[in-house]
C-alpha cells in the first residue's frame, strides 16, 4: 500500500478526472483527489489547504500555464505540479519542466496512469522523510548549539566525539581541535581518574549518573558544575557512546550558600540576642523558643518544654487570656512588664511583645511572642529613686544642719572666751568644758549629717585602699566575738583612691561593724576581698554618666540574718534602723552613703533572708597628690570681712585674745578703701561669705583689681561651697572653713595662710 496523497486536478475534462480517482483508489484506498473544472476556481481555495501534487490538463488552458505554476510553488513550496499535455512534441514541455513542473504527462490510460501515481507516491514519500530527518538534524543542532550547558559524545576510549559550541568556548579550542582528544588531555589526569572516570564507567553499565563537582575550564576557571551522564543507543547489546552535559550551577550554589550564611546568621541572632523568641499554637502551647528565652525563664532543656503553655509561666492565669484577646487586631501588641514564675519557681518580670503569625500555606495560625527581661531595668530604676530620695532628705536635712551650725557658732565662740576669762576658777572651768564638749558633740552630729547630704567637701589625698583595709580589720580582730571569724582577700594594697583616709576608714569600720553586728546570735564568717576592676565591664552597674577607667572594688559579706527586700530598698536613708531603741542612730549607712558618692564612688547592696548580706563598694582609682604643711604660730594683721556683727565681734575677741591684730570691714566702700591704700593691706583676709554688700565675685574683682596679693581665708556654710569657684579656682582663698569653726581651726588656718 502506498502511503495516502493528497492531489488536486484542473481540468475541464471529466472522463480525466474519473481516471485520476480510478487510479488513487486502486494504489492508495483513499479517494484524497479534488478536481477543478476552471483555473479561477482553483485560485480561489489555493489557501485553504496543502496538497502534494497538482495536475494541470494543458489542453484545456489559455496561455496561462505559468502564472498557475507559479502560484501553486508560492502557496505550495513542496507542492509537484504536473502538466498534461495532448501532444508529445509539444514546444511548451521544456519551457514548463524549467519553469518548475515536476512532469509532463501525454497519452494518459489506466496502466500508464497508475504506474505515474506509485512513481510520484514514492517521491513524496521519500522526499517527506527526508524533510523530517532535515528538520530534526536542524532543531537538535540549534539546541544543542544555544544550550546554555556543555554537551559532549563521549565514547568508550574516552574520547569526544561531538562537541557543542559552549564546550569549545570553556576550553577556548575550535571544535575540530577537541574531538578526538581524550578527557585526561582535556580535563587533567587528576582531575579525570579523581572525579570523572568512576562515572563514565558507570554510564556504559546503562546508568544515567548525575554528581556535582568543581572544574577548572580557561574561559571560566574553577567553577562548580552539575554534570549528567546519559547512555546512548541503550537498547544494544553493548554501550558504545554517551551523552555529557555539563551545566554551571556557581551561581545557583553560591545563592545556596548566602541563604545558608543569612540562615546561619539569624540563628546566631535568635541564639545570643538577650531577647527570649517563642512561637506558640493559638491556645500558648509553645512550639519552639530559642536559647535566651530558656535562660530567662530557667529551662534547663527543650525537652522540657514539651507540652507546656506560655500561661504556665503567668503569676496571672487568666491574664494570659487578656493578652490572647488583644493581639486578634492582628497587630504587635506590647503589654509592658508582666509578674511571671520561673521553670524552677523563682520570680521575675518580663517586658513581653506578640503577634499573630498567619501561615499562607495553610489556614492555620501561630503566635509569636518576644520576652525581655526586666530585672536589670528595674533595678536602676530602683536604684535612681533611692538616689532621689536620698538627694531630697540630704537637702532638707542640710538646710537644718546649717542653722544648727550657725547656733553652734554663737556657743562655742562664747564659751571659749569665758573659758580664757575662767581658767583659774575650776568650778566655772568645768561647767564651761562642759558645754564646750557638748557642742563639739553636736558639731560632730551636723558633720555626719552634711556629710551624707553630700555638703562637705572631703579632704582628698592619695590613700592605699589595702592598708586602710587591713587597719580596719586590726582594730574590729580584739573586739569581735569569738564565733564570728574575718577572711580576707586582699590581692594588693597599693591600690590608690583620692580620699579621706579618716571618712574612708569610717566607711569600712561601719560596713564591717553592721557584717559582725548582723552575725552576733548564731556566729559565722565576715568575707573581706579587694580588687581591680575596668570600668567598662561595670558599666551597667553605675548610676553616674561618667564612669572611671579602673576601679577599686571592696567587698563586705556575712553569713548572718540578712534582710527582706523592703528593708534594703530603705537601708541608706537617715535615720532608718533595724536596731533596737537606743543601739543604733540610723546615721551610719547613710553617711557611709554620702562619703562614698562625694568620692564618685558606687555602693551596692543585696541581701536574703536567712542568707546573709552584701555589700560591695567600687572607688575610682586614682594618683598621688602632695599634702600641705602646717607651720608653726605666727601673729601678723588681719582683715576680717563679715556682714553678720554678732558673728564677726564673736570670732574679733577671740582672734584678739590670741594676739592678732584685727580690723573689720562690712561694706564696699570699706573694703575699696583698705585695698587701695597699700599701707593699710593686712597679713591675712578673713572672708565670711554672709555680707550682703560684699559678695565673693565682687571680692574676688577687687583683689584683682588692686593686684592684692594677700592669702586669703574662706569662711562658708557648706551648701555654699560651690558659689565660691573664683576664689577657690584661681587659688585666692588659701583655706577653706565650714561653719561653725572654733577658735583653733581658725588659727591653725591662719597659720597656714602666713607661711
Amino acid at each position: 500500500m502506498i502511503k495516502e496523497i493528497q492531489i488536486a486536478v484542473i481540468t475541464e475534462n471529466r472522463s480525466l478526472g474519473e481516471l485520476f480517482a480510478e487510479a488513487l483508489q486502486n494504489i492508495t484506498g483513499s479517494d484524497s483527489i479534488s478536481w477543478y473544472y476552471f483555473e479561477s476556481a482553483f485560485l480561489d481555495v489555493i489557501d485553504e489547504r496543502p496538497v502534494d501534487v497538482v495536475y494541470i490538463d494543458k489542453s484545456g488552458l489559455d496561455d496561462n500555464w505559468n502564472y498557475i505554476l507559479q502560484e501553486t510553488k508560492r502557496h505550495w513550496y513542496n507542492a509537484l505540479v504536473v502538466f498534461i499535455v495532448a501532444d508529445d512534441n509539444n514546444e511548451n514541455i521544456v519551457s514548463m519542466l524549467e519553469n518548475g513542473a515536476y512532469d509532463v504527462l501525454s497519452s494518459l490510460s489506466a496502466g500508464k496512469m497508475k504506474s505515474h501515481l506509485i512513481r510520484i507516491s514514492r517521491v513524496i514519500s521519500e522526499r517527506s522523510a527526508l524533510d523530517e530527518l532535515t528538520r530534526d538534524k536542524l532543531f537538535g543542532d540549534y539546541i544543542a548549539e544555544n544550550s546554555r550547558s556543555m554537551l559532549s559524545i563521549i565514547n568508550r576510549d574516552y574520547r569526544y566525539e561531538k562537541v557543542n559550541t559552549k564546550f569549545c568556548a570553556a576550553h577556548n579550542i575550535e571544535e575540530g581541535a577537541i574531538v578526538g582528544k581524550s578527557l585526561s588531555e582535556v580535563w587533567g589526569n587528576d582531575t579525570f581518574i579523581d572525579k570523572i572516570k568512576g562515572n563514565i564507567d558507570m554510564c556504559f553499565n546503562g546508568n544515567t549518573v548525575r554528581y556535582e563537582a568543581n572544574f577548572n575550564t580557561p574561559l571560566f576557571g574553577s567553577r562548580f558544575y552539575e554534570v549528567v551522564f546519559r547512555p546512548i543507543n541503550k537498547d544494544r547489546d553493548k554501550i558504545e557512546y554517551l551523552l555529557a552535559e555539563t551545566y554551571d550551577v556557581t551561581d545557583l550554589r553560591l545563592s545556596q550558600q548566602v541563604v545558608k550564611e543569612m540562615e546561619e546568621e539569624f540563628k546566631k541572632l535568635e541564639t545570643k540576642l538577650p531577647i527570649g523568641f517563642v512561637r506558640c499554637e493559638p491556645d500558648g502551647t509553645i512550639i519552639h523558643a530559642n536559647t535566651a528565652f530558656m535562660n530567662i525563664l530557667e529551662v534547663d532543656h527543650e525537652a522540657n518544654m514539651a507540652g507546656l503553655a506560655i500561661n504556665e509561666f503567668y503569676s496571672e492565669k487568666n491574664l494570659f487570656g487578656i493578652h490572647l484577646k488583644q493581639l486578634e487586631s492582628q497587630k504587635i501588641k506590647t503589654f509592658g512588664r508582666v509578674h511571671l514564675f520561673t521553670y524552677r519557681g523563682n520570680e521575675i518580670m518580663c517586658r513581653i511583645s506578640g503577634f499573630i503569625v498567619d501561615n499562607e500555606d495553610s489556614a492555620k495560625s501561630f503566635i509569636d511572642f518576644a520576652f525581655e527581661d526586666c530585672s536589670q531595668e528595674l533595678m536602676l530604676e530602683g536604684r535612681l529613686m533611692q538616689a532621689q530620695k536620698l538627694e531630697t532628705i540630704g537637702a532638707l536635712a542640710g538646710g537644718l544642719a546649717h542653722d544648727f551650725n550657725n547656733i553652734l557658732g554663737t556657743i562655742i565662740g562664747y564659751s571659749e572666751m569665758m573659758l580664757d576669762e575662767n581658767m583659774e576658777n575650776p568650778e566655772i572651768r568645768d561647767k564651761i568644758i562642759k558645754i564646750i564638749s557638748a557642742v563639739t558633740k553636736a558639731k560632730n552630729l551636723t558633720g555626719q549629717i552634711l556629710t551624707f547630704s553630700r555638703q562637705v567637701e572631703q579632704e582628698r589625698i592619695a590613700v592605699s585602699v589595702g592598708e586602710v583595709l587591713e587597719e580596719t580589720v586590726g582594730f574590729l580582730e580584739s573586739g569581735k566575738s569569738g564565733n564570728i571569724n574575718i577572711k580576707c582577700d586582699i590581692c594588693f594594697t597599693d591600690s590608690l583612691v583620692l580620699a579621706d583616709p579618716t571618712q574612708l576608714f569610717r566607711v569600712f569600720l561601719n560596713l564591717m561593724t553592721n557584717g559582725i553586728q548582723a552575725m552576733e546570735e548564731n556566729g559565722g564568717t565576715l568575707y573581706l576581698s579587694l580588687a581591680k576592676v575596668d570600668g567598662t565591664s561595670i558599666r551597667h552597674e553605675m548610676t553616674r554618666d561618667i564612669v572611671a577607667d579602673e576601679y577599686v572594688k571592696i567587698t563586705f559579706e556575712d553569713t548572718g540574718i540578712g534582710m527582706e527586700p523592703s528593708v534594703v530598698d530603705r537601708i541608706f536613708e537617715p535615720y532608718f534602723t533595724t536596731k533596737e531603741v537606743g543601739k543604733g542612730t540610723g546615721l551610719g549607712l547613710s553617711v557611709v552613703h554620702g562619703i562614698v558618692s562625694e568620692i564618685e564612688g558606687e555602693i551596692l547592696v543585696s541581701s536574703k533572708r536567712g542568707q546573709g548580706t552584701v555589700f560591695t563598694v567600687y572607688l575610682p582609682v586614682a594618683k598621688d597628690y602632695p599634702v600641705d604643711k602646717i607651720s608653726d604660730g605666727k601673729k601678723g594683721r588681719l582683715l576680717l570681712v563679715s556682714g553678720n556683727p554678732h558673728e564677726s565681734r564673736i570670732l574679733s575677741l577671740a582672734l584678739e585674745s590670741q594676739g592678732y591684730l584685727l580690723s573689720f570691714v562690712s561694706n564696699y566702700e570699706g573694703l575699696t578703701g583698705i585695698f587701695s591704700d597699700k599701707t593699710k593691706h593686712p597679713d591675712s583676709i578673713i572672708y565670711m561669705d554672709d555680707s550682703e554688700d560684699i559678695n565673693s565675685d565682687l571680692i574676688y574683682d577687687l583683689i584683682s583689681q588692686f593686684d592684692i596679693k594677700i592669702p586669703l581665708i574662706l569662711i562658708t556654710d557648706s551648701d555654699q561651697y560651690l558659689s565660691k569657684e573664683k576664689l577657690l579656682n584661681s587659688g585666692v582663698a588659701k583655706q577653706v572653713l565650714h561653719k561653725p569653726v572654733s577658735l583653733r581651726e581658725i588659727n591653725n588656718a591662719i597659720q597656714v595662710s602666713l607661711v
